[in-house]
Order: C-alpha cells, then sequence, then structure tokens
C-alpha cells in the first residue's frame, strides 16, 4: 500500500501547493499522524493495524489534501476574492507601479541634479541628449513595471494556493496591457493609451516571467520529490 504521506505530498503538488508552506502541511499531518499511532499502540493494537487506523481517521489523503488547499485560499483574501484579486488588481496596479517607477527614477536621476526648478527641467528636456536618455528611462519603466506587476502576481497566486489557473489569468492580462498600452513622450508632453499596433517586444515581458515562474515551480516539486524519495 503506497505511504499515506507521500499521497498527500504528491496531491498538494498537483493541486500547486507552495513548497513551502507544502512542507509545513505535510509536516503537521505527519505529527497528527503519529500521535494517532501512538495511541492506537497505547490501545494494544500492533503496528500495522495501528498504522492502518490513523490512516483511517485520516481520511482519504487525496480528499484531505483538498481540502487544506480549499482551507489555504479560504484564510488569504486573494483565495477569497480571486476574480479581483486577479482579474481587476493586475489592471490598476500597473498605472500605480508604473508612476512610482518613474517618479523614482526621476527623483534620483533629475532632482539631484538640477533641483525641481521648472526652468533647469525644461532646459533638460528641449536638450536633444538628456531628452534622449529620458524617452529611455520612461520605456524602462514601462518594461520594468511590466515584469514586476506580473511577477508579483505570480507570486500572489502562488502563496494564496489558488492555482495555476488564476495566475496564467493575470499574466495574459498582463500581456494584453503590454499589447495595446503605448506610451509617447515629447518634449514637455508625456502621453499614455491604446494603439492599434501590437507592441510584441512588452507583450514577451508577461509571458517570459509566466515561463520562468513555471520553471521554477517544477524545479521546486522536483527536488521536493526528490527528497522525500531518497
Amino acid at each position: 500500500m503506497p505511504d499515506y504521506i507521500a499521497q498527500l505530498r504528491f496531491r498538494l503538488l498537483e493541486l500547486g501547493c507552495p513548497v513551502a508552506r507544502l512542507q509545513r502541511m505535510v509536516r503537521e499531518v505527519a505529527d497528527h499522524r503519529e500521535d494517532l499511532v501512538q495511541a492506537a499502540l497505547a490501545e494494544g493494537l500492533s503496528m500495522p493495524e495501528d498504522g492502518a487506523q490513523a490512516d483511517e481517521r485520516l481520511g482519504n489523503p487525496q480528499t484531505l489534501a483538498e481540502y487544506l488547499m480549499v482551507s489555504r485560499r479560504q484564510a488569504s483574501w486573494c483565495g477569497r476574492h480571486r476574480v479581483i484579486a486577479f482579474g481587476l488588481l493586475p489592471l490598476l496596479t500597473f498605472p500605480v507601479l508604473w508612476a512610482l517607477v518613474l517618479c523614482l527614477h526621476l527623483t534620483l536621476g533629475y532632482a539631484l541634479g538640477f533641483g525641481w526648478n521648472h526652468n533647469r527641467l525644461r532646459a533638460v528636456a528641449d536638450n536633444p541628449s538628456t531628452f534622449h536618455y529620458l524617452v529611455m528611462t520612461v520605456n524602462g519603466a514601462d518594461y520594468v513595471a511590466i515584469a514586476v506587476v506580473t511577477f508579483l502576481f505570480c507570486r500572489l497566486a502562488g502563496q494564496s494556493a489558488v492555482g495555476r489557473s488564476w495566475r496564467l489569468l493575470a499574466g495574459l492580462i498582463c500581456t494584453l496591457y503590454s499589447l495595446f498600452i503605448v506610451t509617447y513622450l515629447s518634449p514637455h508632453n508625456f502621453t499614455l493609451g491604446l494603439t492599434p499596433q501590437p507592441h510584441w517586444l512588452q507583450a514577451a515581458i508577461p509571458l517570459l516571467v509566466l515561463g520562468m515562474a513555471h520553471w521554477n515551480q517544477r524545479r521546486r516539486v522536483r527536488q521536493v520529490l526528490k527528497f522525500a524519495t531518497a
């Protein structure tokens, strides 16, 4: 008969349980099972009998794993409000984070050197070399914001134990945003809007982050399974 804890661990991994949380869940169940075994031994049962009785009291490992994952989701706000957390918040987070990244860069790159003097900043915008640097800054801030938002929601999906489908949804929303949102900068004017021409380079950033998140999850799963069978 397959080991109860091994079945539980494997099912939790299938359901997308975060690896760090999985170790804690499995350890708690293993400790509880050991307590049941010791209680059965105290009643005079033999080792095979008390092990079977402990497994019977814990219930089916597949069902127990699903129950633990549901409990984990219900314990977090994002798990209880998945549509809002992974369908709406990515759209709202983009402009906020983009503004913060750009503001930070402008503060470090310009305010420290030129102060907040309007005339000096205007002169910077009129200078071709510094304006080119400003354009690169805006584009860089856009790429950084796209990558950071996608990474944050991938991580949030993992910690909330909502499964791969919600992580994929958030990533696809980030991809669509990146595909059709355009930032345009001219001297003394900044525009953020939609474009009918897709920006494939921007759209590739969320897909790359999703791929890396998936690869990292698979790598950690293999490590856990290797350690468990060692």
